[in-house]
Parts: C-alpha cells; structure tokens; sequence
C-alpha cells in the first residue's frame, strides 16, 4: 500500500487517530520524526510540537531544516503545506519547569490536546546525574501536571526503554517499585548548590543500573504510575532501537546511537575488536516496530484503563543472538563496501574484557598510529587517534548491554496485537515474529551507507573496487607484519641462546 492508498485507508486505529489534536515531545529527535510523519498519515488535526531554540537557531528554523532535509518525510518536497499545516510550534524546553511554556501555549494545549505523547529523554549514557534527572525525571513529571489539566484528555503515552529495569534478569509488563522516590531526588537536585558533590553521592545513588539514563527512566515510570488513577495511561519500553525496518521508507535513521555505531564502524573498518558475547540475544529493534506498536497500545489503552498498558518491544518473540548479526552482516562487506570508510572491514570479537582490551593495542592503537604518522607526511592533521578514543568511549558504554542479556515478557504486546484488525496489523505492523532478519539486516547496512555515510547507491561500483584494493594492501601490510614479527622472535630467540636449544631438541626428536 502506498502513502497515499494509506490515507485514504479508514480503520479503528486510523479512525481513533484522525483529527485528533497531539501534544509531542521529542519530535526533533529520531523516533519523534518517525512519529511526526506517521501521525500526519493517521490524518491527526494537529501535532503541538515542543521545541527550543538550538545554535542560533528557533524552533522554526529547527523544523524548517529538519522537514527539508530528512527523506523520512515522505511528501514535504511535493506539499510542504500539508505538514506546515499540521505542525505548531510550542516553545519550551522539557528540562525547565513547566516546561518553559508560555502561558498562552499551555492555556491552548490544555483546552486543545486530545493526545499526550512524550517521547523527550536525555539519552545520552554519560550524561550527568543532575542533567538527567532535570529532563528525565522532572521533565515527565511537568508534562504529566499539564496532561492532568488537558480538558479533553485521552491517553498520556509514555516512551520508556526496556532497560529501564535492567538490574533484573526478568522484566515483566508493569510497573515496579522504585528504588528511590523520584521526587524525592528532584528535590534534592534543585536544592544541591555543590553540583561535585551531589554527582559523587549521585554514583552511589545509582550503582545497581549502568548509566545515569537507565537509573533516570526507571524513576520516570514511577512518576508515570502515580498518575494511573488520573488519566489513561500507555508506557513503550523499546530495546535497542536501530533503522526502520520498512515505514515509510526502509533502512533510515539519522543517528550512529548503539547499534547502528557498532555497525558503521566495523563496515567502515574503524571498529576491529568488540567486547561482546555473541551467544547472547541481540536485542535490536526497528525504528517502524516502536512507532506502530506505540500508536497501537495507546489504542488500545484508551478503552482499557483498568489493565496495565505497558508494552515491551523487544525480540523476545524471534530472537536473534549477536552471533548472527555479525555473520549476516559480514557477509555484505564485499557487496555494500563504504566509499568513506578508514579501512577493509576486520571486525572482531571477544567475550573476554582483558583479551579485548590486549587486542585494542594491535587492531586499534598501533594502526591508528600509522595511519597518523602518514597523515603527518603528507602535511594533513593526524586526526585517527583521537578518533579511537571515541570509538573506545563508545565501546565502553556499550559493553554493559552486549554482554548481559534479560528475558523480556511481552503478554500485553499480544494482547494489544489480538485486538487489531487485520488490515491494521498490516498498516501499523509491530509483529516481531514476522521480521526476516536476514533480510533487515542487510537493508541495515545499506540505510546506514546511504543515510548516515551520505553515499548513494551509484557509488557502489566505485566502492568495491576501491575495497579490493585495500584488501590487497591489508593483505601485504599483514605479510610485513609477520615477517617482521617472526624475525624479531627469532632474533630474541638467538640472542637468548634458546635457538641453538630448539635446533637440538628438534633434532633429538627427529631421531
């Protein structure tokens, strides 16, 4: 079915999301844009966009760019109105208290949204304890005081993370208790003048979770559930989320967060050695699976407000190892070579933290070195080094998620899904079971050459004969390399009178 055949297409969730007015948070980053263009197809009145001025740049500039530019918008360049249309500015930032609105804003966006869909988070893993909880936590917390008031309120929809609970080996649909009082903490943040002081005591206060992220959005689900008897309420918790799988377009994001990075740095030949256990379950998702799912629980929820409306959207139902990922798409590194990469793609792996580390020192450091001492040749900024000390923050903030692994239960996801009719299930498609992996995770590779690399699939020709001839310098270079290797050891060997011990024992044993 095509964009247009999709709008003309009538269905229960269609018809629930029609002329409805939304109140969107997070619409700039990935997944709310996602959530913009479907929610424009759903025929919705109106999205109130909150928004902030960034680098010189208003709100409207902002969406300006972002509209123009990302082909996740299907029809902006042939109708531009239709989303200008749809869009409204609200200006303000989710970190601030009551969002930093202005009066008359909140005065429309509580006499106007019907749907309260919040999908702002700091995302960023090492960010500080002080920043997250200002946006994670508190910024819920004001969202929700706005929905409360909301004068025709259906559903507040909540974008958590599956990993919100990742101190537990099993993690059902709903919610559970907090290990500290989320208000509590925001207290605590908007008292604390020593900002060195409540980070230190902030490292103790989240030592049971990985990151200042996860410790956050599990405070933020108990802001969330406290509103339960208030207003109807729907909670996503999606795992790793990586491109789209088909909707509207296959294989885009415009992020390298996660999954994606690994896969861009191996195929570009940056990332040579992984810390990752390859027998654990890769729980990656597509970008299209949360924003369908999402959409469909809030449905849902809305004519089942006694049930606990929290989905995980996970692969617990088609599971994937991260084995698998790595052999399917090792299989493309000839086919859908990057143009732009630093080198043949070499990606290795270990579920050994000490080995990974010894390794970084021949795949990473000492290349790295080489290639910086070229560059310095030929009078260029050596600039490879500094790049690996990215790679290696990157790859330690990861390693938490790559070597431990959780049994997701998704029994309300099915109940959502049985509810469904079967054109909806199609058109909002969120059945994991259903996905070919092998087939997603070469469009994987293919979205992020054209998306993230910035190469079209013209150059492809280009690429791969630009990759055989690196892989026959790698193969030389590797040559030199033992050779030189073997004529160090056997130098040491001679020097230490042990080759004259090993020429006799051969010998001897000959005999």
């Amino acid at each position: 079915m095509d964009l247009k055949e999709f709008e003309a297409y009538r269905s229960p969730m269609k018809d629930f999301y029609r002329d409805k007015v939304v109140f969107l948070t997070g619409g700039t980053g990935f997944l709310g844009k996602l959530y913009i263009e479907k929610l424009i197809r759903c025929g919705v009145s109106e999205i109130l966009l909150l928004s902030r001025s960034k680098k010189g740049k208003t709100s409207m500039e902002r969406l300006t760019t972002i509209l123009s530019s990302e082909p996740v918008f299907t029809r902006y360049q042939e109708d531009p109105d239709l989303y200008h249309q749809k869009l409204k500015i609200i200006d303000g930032d989710v970190s601030k208290h009551q969002l930093a609105i202005s009066n008359d804003d909140l005065s429309y966006i509580i006499n106007n949204a019907n749907i309260f869909l919040h999908a702002a988070a700091d995302v960023r893993f090492d960010e500080s304890l002080k920043e997250s909880v200002e946006t994670n936590i508190r910024g819920t917390s004001e969202i929700l005081k706005i929905a409360e008031q909301a004068k025709t309120i259906e559903v507040f929809i909540y974008v958590s993370t599956a990993f919100s609970q990742c101190n537990r080996d099993s993690i059902e649909e709903k919610f559970y208790p907090a290990k500290f009082d989320p208000y509590k903490l925001i207290e605590l943040v908007e008292k604390e003048e020593d900002e060195v002081s409540f980070e230190v005591m902030g490292k103790k206060i989240i030592e049971q979770w990985p990151n200042t992220y996860a410790f956050t959005k599990s405070l933020a689900e108990e802001v969330v559930r406290r509103y339960t008897d208030k207003i109807p309420i729907a909670v996503i918790r999606p795992s790793i989320v990586t491109t789209t799988h088909s909707d509207p377009i296959p294989g885009w994001t415009d992020n390298i967060y996660g999954f994606n990075g690994v896969v861009v740095g191996a195929a570009a030949g940056t990332l040579r050695i992984f810390h990752i256990n390859n027998d654990y379950r890769a729980d990656i998702i597509p970008a299209d699976i949360v924003i369908n799912a999402t959409l469909a629980v809030a449905w849902y929820a809305t004519d089942h407000r006694e049930e606990t409306n929290i989905v995980n959207c996970t692969v617990a139902d088609h599971p994937l190892t991260w084995g698998m990922v790595r052999n399917e798409q090792l299989k493309w590194q000839d086919k859908i070579p990057f143009l732009g990469g630093l080198w043949i793609t070499t990606y290795n792996t270990t579920r050994y933290y000490l080995i990974s580390e010894f390794l970084k020192i021949f795949y990473h450091i000492i290349p790295a070195i080489m290639f910086d001492f070229a560059l310095k040749l030929n009078s260029q900024k050596p600039r490879v080094l500094k790049l690996y000390r990215k790679v290696h923050k990157f790859s330690d903030v990861l390693r938490f998620f790559t070597n431990n692994e959780w049994n997701f239960r998704n029994d309300q996801l099915h109940k959502v899904i049985s509810h469904m009719t079967e054109d909806d299930r199609k058109y909002f498609f969120c059945e994991i079971r259903k996905i070919d992996w092998k087939d997603f995770l070469a469009q994987n590779i293919m979205g992020l050459r054209m998306y993230i690399m910035k190469e079209k699939m013209d150059n492809l020709e280009q690429a791969m004969k630009q990759y055989k001839r690196r892989c026959m310098a790698h193969v030389t270079i590797l040559v030199g390399w033992y050779f030189l290797v073997g004529f160090v050891v056997y130098k040491l060997l001679d020097v230490a009178g042990l080759l004259n011990v090993a020429q006799r024992l051969i010998a001897e044993y000959g005999k």
